[in-house]
């Protein structure tokens, strides 16, 4: 029954406009945030590298599973930002393989504050083959079905801005900024590159000198669905070990643990646990992370008088 479910949304989904989002889904976007807004290239005043695997509805057939890379560092006298991000997306039939590179100026307001201005210029792939569910149909020899495969290519551009201070962090951006349309045949059709836009902040509350409370939201609109938000609040504790919970707006409750295994290596993990509809049609979801820092520490040599 969940097998035939599941063949029927995706081919609801390609015989019709696709509505969804088009950027892979992240509870841990707190810590993936080149992938969203542009202006945080080079907002870790280091090179960092993020690697995060995520398997949405697992059990589900067709189910949605991402990778993405991104690496991005800080140039120039502090003021100049770069970034780049692989992203490999799969649900059904589709499969989307995004390459984006980011440049974001970063520009010191006030002690410790930045404001940062990025954009963004990639290329998307995505490949739909209706082959592979040409077993599940009634005449699976149908030419039309058995041989519909498409690969098309687009560029996308997207910009943003981000404010962060040591306790502060807001920004506003829109990774996909420009909409294009492909057309299969005349019945079958898809946005490329639907317009996204994100509005993200988060806020770190000192209890003591051991223990900090985050809170953060992300607010997600895209033309002609309805807007969604992802709403997380973690305990940090020595800024070693972060644990909290996530609520997605009628889709599922997640759990998060993340900790640093070592002074520039952050592994982490999240549990989502669907609810309302989604809980009647799919299983949890699980996503990892993985960041890497490369900072150095500078020592100051002194003279011995």
């Amino acid at each position: 029954m969940v097998r035939n479910i599941s063949i029927f949304i995706i081919f609801i989904i390609s015989g019709l406009n696709a509505k969804g989002q088009q950027i892979g889904q992240y509870t841990q976007y707190f810590s993936n945030e080149l992938v969203i807004n542009p202006a945080f290239a080079g907002a870790h005043e280091a090179l960092s590298i993020t690697l995060v695997h995520r398997s949405q509805w697992t059990g589900l057939e067709g189910a949605p599973t991402t990778q993405t890379l991104s690496a991005h560092s800080l140039f120039k006298s502090e003021h100049i930002g770069l970034g780049a991000s692989i992203i490999n997306d799969r649900i059904g039939i589709h499969q989307n393989f995004t390459f984006n590179t980011s440049y974001a100026y970063h520009l010191r307001i006030k002690p410790h504050a930045y404001l940062s201005m990025g954009l963004q210029l990639g290329v998307n792939n995505k490949q739909t083959d209706f082959g592979a569910v040409s077993g599940q149909v009634h005449n699976p020899n149908d030419p039309s079905i058995t041989d519909f495969k498409e690969t098309i290519t687009a560029l996308e551009v997207g910009t943003g801005i981000y404010y962060r201070d040591p306790k502060l962090h807001i920004g506003l951006s829109s990774p996909k900024l420009f909409s294009s349309k492909a057309r299969f045949t005349d019945s079958i059709g898809t946005d490329l590159n639907k317009p996204h836009y994100f509005l993200y902040s988060r806020y770190r509350m000192p209890i003591n000198r051991n223990v900090k409370i985050q809170p953060g939201i992300l607010v997600k609109y895209l033309p002609g669905v309805p807007l969604s938000f992802d709403f997380h609040l973690a305990a940090i504790f020595n800024e070693v070990l972060l644990t909290g919970f996530s609520y997605r707006s009628f889709e599922s409750l997640d759990l998060v643990l993340q900790a640093k295994l070592t002074p520039q290596l952050k592994a982490g993990y999240n549990f989502d646990y669907p609810i309302g509809k989604v809980g009647e049609l799919s299983h949890s979801s699980h996503e990892i992370m993985l960041n890497y820092l490369f900072k150095y520490s500078k020592y100051k040599i002194k003279r011995p008088r």
